[in-house]
């Protein structure tokens, strides 16, 4: 047998918001072959333009997906935009087209598949379908969970039947966000090399739902075939997903048909050097200047860290760049991606007007930190995370750095011991001020901690400089009414 590609890097380019990545389904079975050969766990999404328009209200799906390590273009009408940006993307990759593809891939390959969510009436037809067209298919498990909250899931149970099973792919039907929330904030402990998302995709392999048409998936008129099966459910949202796609894609081309006019392409060029300097907190710094588009994507102008960069911090100089296009802000996706993966901080370093224009936009600039000057980088990226004390009854943990998943435990830990290390205090506050994000774990974790924190007589937990993006989250969640939240300084 064939050893697999190693893992490679695909395009990204950047469309209302979210970053897809230019493969077609061959490519996409390549990268499912590279992810299962080197074991890590990793996890894939198939993006359509509803996934993109509750992004635009929810930034934790729209992290999840700046950080997928394969975002599929699940939607024509994203092709269609792709192509009116100028930063085309080949081929569709529906999700309900790569599952049976994907299924006979597996069945030839001989890796071992474990389906989850639906219900078990759904999974049991699936199951019996699937292995009808192929005997030979590993389907190692099945489970439905109780239908619950994210936050509501029984997490041990689940992962423990998917321990057991070994699976080299996760297929997760519980619909979108949840299921992309549910992947992420349990992927440090899957230990599944592919993760997938696919929504209502059993159904339809049960035979539930029928699909559209050919020609309708082809001209891109699925969604009325759909809309005609559940009218009173899909209506208002593909009303939303129109209006949606109408005024953010003009924003998109706005920005940049109002870009200044670039220089002469061999100043361009020439401009595109990349320098390391060392700072109070180290650093790696990138410059990138001119035009920044498509074509110096293609030639590996802008260029990446070097293979054996270890700098905690990774800075972005694009100052004097005047144009910027979608596939050039996908390379500074992938940028941010990879520094994030490697539990590293990214930030841009005073964005010119033209990159800041395009990023608030396509609202990234919420995700994306920056700093105005390298004089900034070292009180918001240099300091180590403090424990301070407010009278003999309050307990101040200041915390650092995103809370995600991969990091609960080790917090958890922290918050814990400093707690109960203070026996007298009757007030826990959380400074947060240097919190940029907070996904569906950390949501788990402070829930926890607030039981813990009231377990104790009169005692309270209380969550202080609460950014946009932090409200967000808890917003969506419907969890802002849950915890006491002080207003900001700035805002009081």
């Amino acid at each position: 047998m064939t050893a697999p590609a190693p893992l490679s890097i695909p395009k990204t380019v950047v469309l209302l918001g979210v970053p897809f990545h230019d493969v077609t389904m061959a490519e996409t079975l390549e990268h499912i072959d590279a992810m299962i050969a080197d074991g890590r766990t990793r996890y894939l999404a198939t993006a359509n333009l509803d996934f993109a328009a509750q992004a635009s209200q929810d930034v934790e799906l729209q992290r999840i997906l700046l950080e997928a390590h394969l975002v599929l273009c699940d939607g024509t009408p994203l092709i269609w935009a792709s192509r009116w940006l100028k930063a085309p993307i080949r081929e569709r990759v529906a999700g309900s087209d790569l599952m049976p593809v994907l299924t006979a891939h597996c069945a030839a390959k001989g890796y071992r598949m474990y389906l989850l969510g639906a219900t078990e009436k759904t999974l049991e037809m699936a199951s019996a379908k699937m292995l009808a067209e192929h005997p030979q298919l590993q389907i190692v498990g099945t489970y439905a969970p109780p239908v619950a909250k994210l936050l509501d899931f029984d997490n041990n149970e689940i992962l423990r039947r998917v321990h057991a099973a070994k699976p080299d792919v996760l297929i997760v039907c519980f619909g979108c966000p949840k299921q992309e929330k549910w992947i992420y904030m349990n992927q440090p402990k899957l230990g599944v090399p592919v993760s997938i998302g696919l929504g209502a995709t059993l159904d339809f392999v049960a035979g539930n739902f029928k699909r559209a048409p050919v020609w309708m998936r082809r001209t891109g008129l699925e969604w009325v075939f759909r809309l005609s099966q559940e009218p009173r459910r899909l209506f208002n949202r593909y009303l939303f997903d129109l209006l949606f796609f109408a005024a953010t894609l003009r924003r998109q081309r706005r920005q940049l048909a109002e870009q200044l006019s670039p220089p002469p392409a061999a100043e361009a060029v020439a401009g595109g050097s990349v320098s390391v300097e060392a700072r109070a907190a180290p650093a790696l710094v990138l410059t990138w200047t001119g035009r920044c588009d498509a074509a110096r994507v293609q030639r590996a102008d802008l260029e990446l860290p070097p293979s054996n960069d270890q700098s905690p911090l990774v800075l972005l100089n694009l100052a004097k760049v005047d144009y910027i296009d979608s596939t050039a802000l996908g390379q500074i996706l992938r940028l941010y991606r990879e520094t994030k993966a490697t539990q590293r901080e990214f930030a841009l370093l005073a964005p010119s007007g033209t990159v800041t224009g395009l990023l608030q936009a396509m609202k990234l600039d919420r995700l994306i930190p920056s700093v105005g000057s390298l004089k900034e980088v070292g009180s918001r990226f240099g300091q180590q995370t403090r424990l301070a004390s407010n009278a003999d009854l309050a307990l101040v943990l200041e915390v650092e750095q995103d809370i995600t998943a991969a990091r609960t435990t080790e917090l958890q830990a922290w918050f814990e011991k400093s707690w109960n290390n203070k026996p007298g205090a009757r007030q826990l506050v959380l400074e947060l001020s240097r919190v940029n994000f907070i996904d569906s774990s950390g949501i788990g974790l402070l829930v926890a901690l607030k039981r813990t924190v009231e377990s104790r007589p009169h005692a309270e937990l209380r969550l202080r400089r609460v950014n946009a993006n932090i409200r967000n989250v808890l917003e969506v969640s419907r969890m802002a009414d849950f915890f006491q939240l002080d207003v900001p300084e700035d805002s009081a």
